[in-house]
């Protein structure tokens, strides 16, 4: 080897060196300059000046009735296959039936599937991995309205039914954690069987979110659903409970044109809807991305556009003290009359596309 390639080769490790020890101590305080001016980005962009009403387009006390129902100790906390989750299978059957949603299953309503154990990567540039347990006995819920152009794409409202069950005798009732989402689901279905969007309107209650986010993966992995028959992905979870009154709006960095329909829905709305929680770490340093915490990261995954609305975790999160009595009605019906208001403005725009 001639001399002047090994005082290249010298040279190019001692670079190497610099730069190793350069990323190990920058790395932490370029991350916390990150999350610093992500939180002053949230602090800007939240509203300050709220209507002064709501919308009265859905029935609050019949969405806490079901919310209630979900919730009730008698349903063990909804653990995926096991006898709370089924008995919320079968009642959310009866209220599709009765709302006049039409089948969109595999077998009438249901999509039955199992998963095998293994282990989920995910993550580009940060590879991550997580073991997923087997499930078993388990199901989706999918019913449908043609809209008034039944050859649109499906506009798809998603809530994950299940929860985390019984651990260690303690009920883990998932009031917030999802019963308030498929609660507003169901009274979104009956608002649109009275006044049809442009879209047909798929309407998914989801299993198997807590372990894995296991239902919405069956959807597209047992071809209960392709990307090209999709327009939108609506996934409500969490939206009964926030002492700021903020509500989160995720997916606009992906998909930003979605920025003036959300302008006016706050426009209408007297919750708070930030939006944030959506940007990568190269972005928002080390503020939670939750663009793969909900079901609506598979979608998104498949390349269907998506928005999520859900509250911050609270200290009942996750905890047996998410119960129906912690609910703040108030607010709850506010956050879904906003996500009714959000729905209807997106079937026009994307109808208007649409041509």
């Amino acid at each position: 080897m001639t001399q002047w390639i090994k005082r290249l080769l010298a040279i190019l490790l001692v670079f190497a060196v610099l730069g190793v020890l350069g990323y190990y101590a920058l790395y932490p305080a370029w991350q916390q300059w990150l999350t610093e001016r992500e939180a002053a980005r949230i602090e800007a962009i939240t509203p300050q000046q709220l209507a002064e009403t709501t919308p009265e387009r859905l029935n609050a006390e019949r969405m806490m009735r079901d919310l209630s129902w979900m919730a009730h100790p008698d349903r063990e906390g909804r653990e995926s296959g096991q006898p709370g989750a089924l008995a919320t299978r079968h009642w959310l059957i009866d209220h599709y039936q009765h709302i006049g949603l039409q089948p969109a299953g595999q077998q009438g309503y249901l999509q039955e599937y199992e998963v095998k154990e293994h282990i989920q990567f995910s993550g580009l540039f940060r590879q991550r991995q997580r073991q997923i347990e087997a499930i078993s006995n388990a199901a989706n819920v999918l019913g449908r309205l043609p809209g008034q152009q039944p050859d649109l794409p499906y506009i798809v409202i998603t809530a994950h039914y299940d929860h985390l069950g019984v651990r260690n005798g303690d009920i883990f009732h998932g009031a917030d954690d999802n019963a308030s989402g498929v609660a507003t689901m169901l009274e979104l279905a009956r608002y649109f069987q009275q006044n049809p969007t442009q879209h047909p309107l798929l309407f998914i209650a989801l299993d198997s979110e807590e372990k894995g986010l296991q239902g919405a993966v069956a959807l597209f992995q047992h071809q209960m659903l392709a990307a090209e028959q999709l327009a939108f992905n609506v996934n409500v979870d969490m939206l009964s409970r926030d002492t700021e009154r903020k509500l989160f709006a995720v997916g606009t960095y992906q998909h930003p044109w979605l920025h003036p329909l959300l302008d006016q829905v706050q426009a209408e709305s007297r919750v708070r809807l930030i939006r944030a929680h959506d940007r990568p770490w190269w972005r928002a340093g080390r503020t939670e991305n939750w663009t793969q915490s909900s079901d609506h990261g598979v979608f998104h995954r498949h390349g269907v556009p998506f928005l999520y609305f859900g509250v911050a975790d609270h200290p009942d999160y996750h905890s047996p003290r998410d119960t129906a009595e912690r609910v703040d009605v108030e607010f709850y019906h506010a956050v879904s009359e906003t996500v009714l208001s959000f729905i209807l403005l997106l079937d026009q725009q994307l109808a208007a596309d649409a041509g």
